[in-house]
């Protein structure tokens, strides 16, 4: 099944030049709390399993990520809950990525600095190292690339990037964290990017009860997470050829079915930038880890619970004249055939909610070296 989340916060697609920010006193800024001695983020590392799986490898191998300091990524972390980064002082980047949600928010559609929703739901966050394109249209390779576009857009944070390093460089705790993270205290916007994608790249997430019962032959899951587990994976359903490896992500983006007519409905996905009628309505498809936090689903956060997507899979994919394959009644051959009806039965369907929680993370979710720092 393709859950399709959320293009929140980080929208991108600035509209018009950021407005002059609100005046902020660098004596009255909030003044982080951090340990005495560096968190070794530098050390992080992910398991054996992770590392030698060569469809990761090859992911990772095109994410274009800098490499990861202990200093880098603590000024990342400051930098990620800082209310500094917006025009009004009151928005971080944290507003709309909670660490208890999995770095989600929430909310179907989420509120900056303008107080307009955003278009797309907000995106949950975990495993860079292993993430190439971005957004939910996937318009831009590289987290690097991608974290300070939502400080620069009008409906999320609206400052510019100049005005940014201005305003870091008058507050007296951002200087000798830029110095320990690259030599010398200038503030520019090329370093803040690097260090919050080095701060982000400690968004790992394999410590789930899934994960335990890989080792364990899932001996702690209940009857119902079982029989999900063999829904999800027994080739009928499907699930797992969108939402496929260790991640439960596909590189590419599909057409599931959401809608006739994407574009007509407000949002045409990558069909946008591409200007093509066969991308009408594609969208990233992200991972499942942790979607039992990350609701509302879908790219526009229509879906409230799990159950109503599991629900939209099994009865309710729409006709489209591109709809992927792996969603039609025969599973491959052209797009845009008949939409395939899985009509699963009430166990079914609880089973596989009951399984996609099982794919939360226990220590991402609550690790204080990822936590607000102020």
């Amino acid at each position: 099944m393709v859950v399709w989340g959320v293009c929140g916060m980080w929208a991108g697609c600035t509209k018009e030049p950021p407005l002059d920010p609100d005046p902020l006193d660098p004596a009255e800024s909030a003044q982080p709390v951090l340990p005495d001695e560096t968190f070794p983020y530098s050390e992080l590392t992910y398991p054996q399993t992770w590392l030698g799986d060569p469809a990761l490898q090859l992911a990772g191998s095109f994410s274009g990520n800098p490499q990861v300091t202990d200093a880098g990524a603590t000024l990342g972390r400051v930098l990620f809950y800082d209310v500094a980064l917006s025009r009004t002082n009151d928005v971080s980047c944290a507003t709309c990525h909670q660490q208890a949600l999995g770095f989600s928010d929430g909310l179907s559609q989420s509120t900056g600095v303008s107080g307009v929703p955003t278009r797309r739901n907000t995106m949950a966050l975990s495993n860079f190292r292993y993430q190439r394109r971005m957004f939910w249209d996937q318009r831009t390779n590289g987290v690097v690339n991608q974290v300070l576009q939502p400080i620069e857009h009008p409906d999320e944070m609206d400052m510019s990037l100049d005005a940014l390093t201005t305003k870091l460089q008058a507050i007296a705790h951002y200087p000798p964290l830029f110095e320990s993270a690259f030599g010398d205290s200038l503030v520019t916007p090329d370093r803040i990017a690097s260090a919050m994608a080095q701060f982000l790249q400690a968004f790992h997430s394999y410590s789930s009860r899934y994960d335990e019962g890989l080792a364990t032959g899932f001996a702690n899951f209940t009857p119902s997470e079982m029989l999900g587990k063999e829904v999800f994976f027994n080739g009928e359903t499907r699930c797992n050829q969108c939402h496929s490896g260790l991640l439960f992500q596909s590189g590419q983006a599909f057409i599931n079915g959401l809608e006739v007519d994407y574009e007509a409905q407000g949002d045409g996905g990558i069909g946008e930038l591409t200007g093509s009628a066969d991308d009408d309505g594609r969208f990233k498809t992200v991972s499942l880890r942790n979607i039992g936090i990350t609701g509302p689903f879908m790219h526009d956060g229509r879906f409230a619970t799990l159950r109503e997507v599991v629900d939209f899979y099994s009865d309710n994919i729409q006709p489209h004249p591109y709809l992927d394959e792996r969603l039609s009644e025969a599973g491959s051959g052209p797009l845009g055939q008949a939409p395939y009806q899985l009509n699963l039965t009430e166990e079914e369907r609880q089973g596989l909610v009951d399984f996609l929680h099982t794919l939360t993370d226990t220590v991402m979710v609550s690790a204080w070296w990822l936590s607000d720092p102020f």
